[in-house]
């Protein structure tokens, strides 16, 4: 079995630093934020990825993505790579 790296660039990075809830502290946020990027990464990780999808139309046309806590994550794969090419938060399109 390859061990895959997750890249995430700056871009990506600091978008995820930017979600807040109404509902949760900044203190508890920051801790779910940090629980759904380990959930990517173990998931993105696994040689069989079950949950990914393509998408059809828009911005990111033939872009795989998944689903994780309703946030959507476009990548690509490149040989023992994957690439987080964008984050969609909750909501947002």
């Amino acid at each position: 079995m390859t061990n895959r790296n997750i890249i995430w660039p700056p871009a990506v990075k600091k978008k995820l630093l930017k979600f807040r809830s109404e509902h949760f502290t900044p203190e508890e946020t920051l801790d779910f934020i940090s629980q759904v990027v380990l959930e990517i990464e173990d998931t993105l990780k696994n040689p069989i990825l079950g949950q990914t999808y393509t998408e059809e139309s828009g911005s990111y046309k033939g872009i795989s993505h998944m689903v994780i806590k309703k946030f959507r994550i476009y990548f690509e794969r490149m040989d023992d790579d994957v690439v987080i090419i964008a984050i969609l938060f909750p909501g947002e399109k």
